[in-house]
């Protein structure tokens, strides 16, 4: 019995290798790059799209999942997401396990909307901004605002805010406004410009080997016109 314990010992431990090494090989070479569904934007859907071509092209397929927004970045911080679709470039300080693309997806403006025409950021006390996205209190904090920040889930609860003068201003990206009531959301403020940002795409640093193939077959993208023709027919 002994002896035949003896011969098939070795012979299972070497199944539980091939396995173990197999599943290890499978979660680590999966076809699929998961990301967060973001905000419904033509930005947004342009991305999406030129993502999925371009991870396409590498042999992946971009997956895209519900996912608690405000969350999100900590979350591909931490690898249970492989990424971020679009971020602004230095996130990466912050996020350290985060590696961007060097390939500008899309130019956006961070704006102001107040009750005052001449006010300065210095001179309110609350401001309202969107939750989730750390371009907007990134640059309150570059720029030395000392009043309120307050952090809200919608665009609308923003705006509500502002018009019930429970806020001094709103913080807000130009993509979040959306078309039909862009106006007539600013039409009783004053709009002030604060500054201009680049988009990029992100990965956890597990998929660092990926980012110069990703960044090679965008910039193919752009040179054949494929970029051109995905931003027109997203109306970018």
């Amino acid at each position: 019995m002994q002896h035949i314990f003896a011969l098939v010992l070795p012979r299972l431990l070497l199944v539980a290798l091939l396995c173990s090494l197999g599943n290890a090989y499978g979660a680590t070479n999966s076809t699929k790059m998961t990301f967060n569904r973001p905000m419904d934007t033509a930005q947004a859907r342009f991305v999406i799209d030129l993502m999925s071509h371009a991870y396409a092209q590498l042999g992946y397929e971009l997956e895209i999942i519900d996912f608690d927004h405000p969350l999100a970045l900590a979350a591909a911080d931490k690898g249970e997401l492989d990424g971020q679709l679009g971020r602004i470039a230095n996130i990466e300080s912050r996020y350290e396990n985060l590696l961007r693309v060097d390939f500008p997806l899309f130019k956006f403006e961070l704006f102001m909307l107040t009750r005052c025409h001449y006010c300065s950021l210095q001179e309110l006390s609350r401001v309202a901004i969107r939750n989730g996205y750390p371009v907007t209190e990134q640059y309150l904090h570059s720029n030395n605002f000392n009043g309120q920040i307050i952090k809200l889930e919608s665009v609308a609860a923003q705006l509500n805010l502002l018009a019930q003068n429970q806020v001094d201003a709103v913080v807000l990206l130009d993509f979040h406004l959306q078309q039909g009531f862009h106006y007539r959301a600013e039409q009783p403020f004053a709009r002030h410009h604060l500054q201009d940002y680049y988009s990029y795409h992100y990965v956890h640093k597990r998929h660092e080997d990926k980012i110069p193939k990703l960044l090679a077959v965008l910039q193919g993208l752009e040179a054949s016109g494929v970029v051109a023709q995905l931003r027109k027919k997203h109306g970018l």
